[in-house]
């Protein structure tokens, strides 16, 4: 009888390790597809969003923030902005992507 070959040692990629750090949270894909459309105020996001808590989308942007995906601005002579920066920006289509599959999944 031959021996069987050991099996291939499963290892998680290290790079989609990083990137669900992040987009793994509640919420932060959420908040960066309605970024998407363009620069937003707290409230306005807060409103766009709706379900999620005043304690949740701060938490959260301020991630998102702290993880170069987000800036915040202060234009004068109106309110403080949140705006995709070119790294968050290139993830919209990784969310449409998924977007789709939940569409079909559900259907």
């Amino acid at each position: 009888m031959a021996a069987r070959p050991a099996p291939v040692p499963l290892t998680a990629d290290a790079d989609l390790i990083a990137a669900f750090e992040v987009l793994g949270q509640k919420w932060s894909g959420i908040i960066l597809h309605t970024l998407a459309t363009r620069p937003a105020r707290y409230g306005e996001l807060h409103t766009a969003i709706g379900a999620i808590s005043t304690k949740m989308l701060a938490d959260r942007l301020r991630e998102l923030i702290e993880s170069g995906l987000v800036t915040h601005d202060q234009l004068p002579p109106g309110p403080a902005t949140y705006t995709l920066t070119a790294d968050g920006r290139a993830l919209l289509p990784a969310l449409e992507h998924l977007r789709s599959w939940a569409r079909h999944r559900t259907a």
